[in-house]
């Protein structure tokens, strides 16, 4: 069985992987939940501007207007399926960095727990040369403290 101090080590850094681990989760959280932000905003854009285009189309528009129009919302659809992409990557790093912090959440249980065992076993030892003591301890007050027999 390791070491209470190798135990300790490993404890010490797994708990340093772990806390690095978190920290990078945190990023890909932020980043997926900005590429999303900014995936909402192009749709939203999308939907405004075509809302403008259609309230423009009822007044009527020319052809160069019309091109305009088309060429704007290809552009607007060319980003925001390239978003969406982007979007599912940053799912993909945050699903792997997930599992990867879970991983050392995991280690980190475990040399916990192989600690414990550790300390129970210490513990027990402990108390088992105690009570060898107490015995050994009586037992000579039981013989020391024996009547002496009495010769006649």
């Amino acid at each position: 069985m390791p070491t209470s101090s190798s135990l300790k080590t490993l404890i010490e850094f797994a708990q340093k992987q772990s806390d690095v681990s978190a920290k990078q989760l945190g990023q890909l959280n932020l980043q997926k939940h900005q590429a999303e932000e900014k995936l909402h905003l192009l749709l939203q854009y999308r939907h405004s501007y075509q809302g403008r285009f259609q309230d423009s189309a009822k007044n009527g528009i020319d052809h160069i207007e019309w091109l305009n129009f088309v060429a704007f919302i290809n552009k607007l659809d060319s980003a925001i399926t390239e978003q969406r992409q982007t979007v599912m990557e940053a799912q993909n790093n945050r699903d792997i960095g997930s599992e990867a912090f879970l991983s050392c959440q995991r280690k980190l249980k475990s040399y916990d727990t192989l600690s414990q065992r550790h300390q129970r076993t210490e513990n027990q030892k402990q108390l088992k040369h105690e009570q060898k003591q107490q015995d050994e301890y009586a037992n000579n007050q039981s013989i020391y403290n024996q009547p002496s027999p009495k010769s006649s």
